[in-house]
């Protein structure tokens, strides 16, 4: 659930051009939910978002709608989520909380459980937040963590708005909240020593305009099933791996075009498709100070991944964990 804004201010946001794309993308969504029928409720949710974007609310409403009434798994799940925060967004108050109401708040997984507390948060309704964040950490309130406390933070990002809207009732702090502050320690210890050591951590990604291209010159390093259309999300899932790998929350990351990496391998007489030459462009590129970015983002700040959605909503949701 985002934070509240009604549709008439995301018009007014947003450019003719960028809904007009936002109106391709959609369609084309929705014609490969039809040619990927094992993926269609995660594609259709892409869909129902872009149709927002594109100042087409009703269509996408009807697509929550749709899943929510087809699918029997958790897409159904983000359905419901999505549909209660865009009729926020619409000032459809009472159908909104209607829905809010009819969830079963005992089967609903975290990660829709926390869009909703995040997005009640942002709507300064923080009693009900805290229920719901409450849910959404709920296997943690039981004791059942099997990872550090600091990455936790990366990986269960309900942790710190539970204790954020805690803090705001003027809560005092309880077992799980001290373990929030742990983890914040130990994390602000781990990248003090990254910087000391010199060790980069980092990445790159092509940009969206060059990702057909990318691909078509076998210059994507990925996972033998990972194609244009999972480009992102699986790019989002390795930095979590590495994340989780090397104790490190906070990465750069370079946004890459093709001609770039081959006027670099060009220049050094070196293989653009080599994985080794790819990394040392990384390496250079960062070294002459290249535009990069913070990887993660903040989860209300747009996607890094350039989708005009925000981060909590595009490769940040829960779905891609």
């Amino acid at each position: 659930m985002r934070p509240l804004l009604y549709v008439g201010a995301m018009m007014a946001s947003t450019s003719p051009k960028d809904r007009q794309k936002a109106r391709r993308h959609a369609e084309e969504y929705e014609r490969d939910a039809v040619a990927y029928p094992d993926e269609r409720g995660e594609i259709l949710l892409e869909a129902a978002a872009q149709w927002a974007i594109a100042g087409d609310p009703e269509r996408a409403l009807r697509i929550y709608e749709d899943l929510i009434a087809t699918d029997p798994g958790e897409d159904a799940d983000y359905a419901a989520v999505e549909r209660i925060s865009l009729l926020f967004d619409l000032g459809r108050t009472d159908e909104a909380d209607a829905a809010l109401a009819g969830l079963d708040r005992a089967r609903l997984p975290s990660g829709p459980a926390a869009l909703i507390a995040e997005g009640l948060e942002a709507l300064g309704r923080l009693e009900e937040a805290l229920t719901w964040f409450n849910i959404a950490c709920r296997d943690l309130l039981a004791g059942d963590a099997e990872e550090p406390a600091d990455l936790l933070l990366f990986t269960r990002p309900e942790l710190q708005g539970r204790q954020r809207v805690r803090r705001a009732l003027g809560l005092p702090s309880d077992p799980v909240d001290l373990s929030v502050d742990e983890g914040e320690d130990r994390l602000t210890d781990t990248l003090d020593q990254v910087a000391s050591s010199g060790r980069p951590y980092a990445g790159s990604f092509f940009v969206r305009s060059d990702i057909a291209r990318a691909f078509a010159e076998g210059l994507v390093h990925a996972a033998p099933d990972t194609d244009e259309s999972t480009y992102y999300s699986d790019v989002e899932r390795g930095w979590r791996a590495s994340a989780e790998e090397i104790g490190a929350a906070k990465f750069r990351v370079l946004p890459t075009t093709v001609d770039d990496l081959l006027r670099y391998a060009d220049e050094q007489g070196r293989d653009p498709g080599d994985e080794q030459t790819r990394a040392d462009h990384l390496r250079d590129r960062l070294d002459e100070n290249a535009p990069a970015l913070d990887w993660p983002p903040e989860r209300n700040a747009p996607c890094w991944c350039g989708s005009a959605r925000k981060y909590k909503k595009c490769c940040g949701s829960p779905a891609n964990r």
